[in-house]
């Protein structure tokens, strides 16, 4: 019996997503280090939260759910849309480390 790797016997094909203006937008996350990590994103369908986990994901130093993540000044929340504060191709978004401490 032969198996072939493809299905079906065609080839299977390296898939990238298409990226179309307008309907997506790379987004940027800068942090106080300097690390910048971009993701590109569905303007009004995937939520911030995407872009989120990507910046956790490619800095392993920093751990998930230390920081704040600021756009024009203003604190994000993950499950906003791009859209909904709208974000432009190549908008950047900071990241602090939360501080603690007091006396």
């Amino acid at each position: 019996m032969m198996r072939s790797g493809a299905r079906g016997g065609e080839e299977e094909e390296d898939r990238k997503p298409v990226i179309k203006p307008g309907v997506h937008v790379t987004i940027k996350v800068q942090d106080t280090e300097g690390r910048t990590v971009e993701r590109t994103v569905r303007r009004s369908t995937q939520k911030l939260q995407v872009v989120m986990d990507a910046y956790y994901a490619s800095v392993p130093d920093v751990t998930y759910g230390t920081g704040r993540f600021l756009y024009d000044g203003g604190r994000l929340s993950a499950g906003q849309t791009p859209a909904e504060l709208e974000m432009e191709e190549g908008d950047e978004i900071d990241f602090f480390t939360e501080m603690l401490g007091g006396g």
